[in-house]
């Protein structure tokens, strides 16, 4: 999951293959983390500088985000099992709060985890095998996962592997179970079936073979605790109840000049590994500003606190130049596991013909350049990306980078649609991208009205897209697999949403619907073969770009820059390539 419109989720890696084995037991050793451990020392503040209005939450069903997702999993919220802090490109999970990485008996259908003894919330109370039950039931709650996005149905629901009463398998928890708060009895009794307790051990109970639920868990918050005493339902987005190293000071997180964690007393590390979490910092501090460009500048001059601090943001390309005289330590470049496409509301927009004359009028290369070019990332025909097992470039591969002004006008056949275009106005950049979009299809006969989101708006920008109806016909978007699958990208987003859904399931938000298309994706869940399922999804991908159910654009590199002082700076797989708060450090 992942930042996922100008820099989440859906949330985390995709480099390598990390899937675990289906065995009896897999293994809890931890692997080595990276080698900043061995000179890191304890200490002083990191600043986490982002642009205002970034975080679409901090309660777990509402984080959305990959950097989110990564962050705070290192810093309050642990899971079942982590991915490792490792310069390895295909690291496994190992335990984080559970006592091995997961057992199964049956191919992967029910997986069984046990809990650590010693494990705390931030008041002290005990996390119990009720507060892992509680956690994932609060993702069937449509009002609290909306902000989020809806990730843990999109698996967990219809149409993903599906959890199940295993003593009522045809009872659809999915349509039937509204969560916590407002589920019937009924529900909730097949809920807990489901997701059965037995003292600190807990079994997930699923219709299809989950092979790599371990990674998923890793990579996910649907599986994580979550205290009863502590839920005020929405009024919780913003709040944060810690059982990780640091926890919240203050109520809650504010989502325009964000937040400071401190040390969290309860927090147990002999529960905990090194190569998960670090936690060197006394203080982790979230600095919230107008612009990337404002952040940008700020780590180029490093001074005072800036000097241990970072970004998640890419260096804008208007800074490129003046990054050029930055001392080269301080610059970083890495791989990313995102794709950027635009979303087209097929609600708005019906015509197949009409779709496809927008994905032929497309400048690619023009949005590539205005983002800074290769250094941001390079032409694409689909949503996956390159790095996913199993990948390959789809139909829309024939069609040049710069576009086709004449093919989309002989799919148009004289008519001028009208088209409304929204991007989050978080920079000059995705100004810039948005005028380069504008011109190609204005060649081509579109109407073209641009509909920036500013920052600071409410709803934010997922919660205005996600939602249905909405006023736009087309808006930017970008996906970074969960785990490394087709299965993490093709379902999540275009897979149909459930009948008389209001906000996007997955990622899904501009509600494409193919029976085709989800019937290719049934076929791929139902098979136990890699290579078919791998096919399968590929041709789901194939059928839904032919329909024009999006705009490819690029798969994305990562181009960073962070201060003089700030140790242990690593993008990899477990922070989706962003950088990873779990290894960093402020050097004296």
């Amino acid at each position: 999951m992942t930042r996922k419109w100008l820099s989440r989720t859906t949330v985390v890696a995709v480099i390598g293959v990390f899937a675990v084995a289906i065995t009896g037991c897999t293994s809890s050793s931890p692997t080595t983390a990276s080698s900043a451990s061995s000179t890191a020392v304890k200490g002083g503040t990191v600043t986490w500088l982002d642009v205002s209005g970034a975080f679409a939450g901090t309660d777990p069903v509402g984080v959305y985000l990959g950097n989110e997702i990564a962050g705070l999993r290192r810093i309050v919220y642990r899971g079942l099992t982590a991915l490792p802090i490792t310069k390895d490109k295909s690291p496994k999970p190992v335990a984080d709060l559970a006592t091995d990485t997961g057992t199964t008996k049956d191919k992967g259908k029910t997986w069984t985890y046990t809990l650590k003894s010693g494990l705390k919330w931030q008041d002290g109370k005990a996390i119990t095998c009720a507060d892992l039950q509680y956690g994932l039931s609060r993702s069937f709650d449509s009002s609290l996962v909306a902000a989020g996005g809806g990730v843990g149905l999109t698996y967990f629901g219809d149409g993903g592997y599906n959890l199940i009463d295993p003593s009522a398998p045809t009872y659809d928890l999915s349509t039937k179970y509204a969560g916590p708060l407002t589920g019937t009895p009924e529900a909730q009794d097949h809920f807990d079936k489901a997701a059965s307790c037995s003292g600190d051990t807990i079994t997930y109970h699923f219709e299809k073979s989950w092979a790599d639920f371990p990674s998923a868990a890793a990579a996910l918050f649907t599986t994580d605790p979550y205290q009863k005493s502590f839920d005020k339902g929405v009024a919780n987005l913003f709040t944060v109840n810690s059982n990780g190293p640091y926890k919240l000071e203050g109520a809650t997180f504010d989502a325009q000049s964000g937040g400071t964690f401190v040390r969290n007393p309860e927090y147990s590390a002999s529960s905990d590994s090194l190569s998960v979490r670090g936690a060197y910092p006394d203080t982790i501090k979230f600095s919230f500003v107008d612009t990337t460009e404002t952040v940008t500048a700020r780590l180029i001059a490093d001074g005072n606190a800036d000097q241990s601090a970072f970004t998640p943001n890419n260096i804008p390309s208007d800074k490129f130049s003046e990054i050029a005289a930055v001392d080269p330590t301080r610059v970083e470049t890495s791989t990313s596991p995102y794709t950027r496409f635009l979303e087209i509301n097929s609600n708005t927009l019906t015509d197949p013909n009409v779709r496809n004359a927008l994905i032929a009028s497309t400048d690619k290369a023009g949005v590539i350049k205005a983002n800074g070019g290769s250094k941001w990332g390079d032409a694409t025909s689909t949503i996956v990306a390159g790095a996913i097992p199993g990948f390959q470039q789809n139909s829309l591969s024939k069609l040049p980078a710069g576009g086709d002004t004449a093919a989309a006008k002989k799919l148009l056949n004289g008519k001028t649609p009208t088209i409304r275009f929204a991007f989050a106005d978080s920079s000059t950049v995705i100004e810039q991208v948005a005028a380069t979009l504008q011109q190609g299809w204005e060649k081509a006969g579109f109407k073209v009205t641009l509909v920036p989101i500013a920052t600071s708006a409410k709803p934010g920008y997922y919660a205005q897209v996600g939602s249905d109806p909405k006023p736009f016909d087309v808006f930017y978007a970008g996906w970074a697999a969960d785990w490394p699958s087709l299965f993490a990208v093709v379902p999540p987003i275009l897979q149909s949403n459930p009948a008389g859904s209001t906000f996007g399931v997955g990622f899904n938000y501009g509600f494409y619907k193919n029976s085709g298309v989800d019937s290719l994706i049934k076929q791929a869940n139902a098979s136990t073969d890699v290579a078919t399922q791998e096919k399968l999804l590929n041709q789901a991908d194939d059928m839904a770009a032919k329909d024009g159910a999006y705009v490819p654009l690029a798969n994305q590199n990562n181009y960073y820059i962070y201060g003089s002082k700030l140790g242990g700076f690593l993008p990899d797989v477990a922070s989706s390539y962003y950088p990873d708060l779990g290894a960093m450090w402020v050097k004296k």
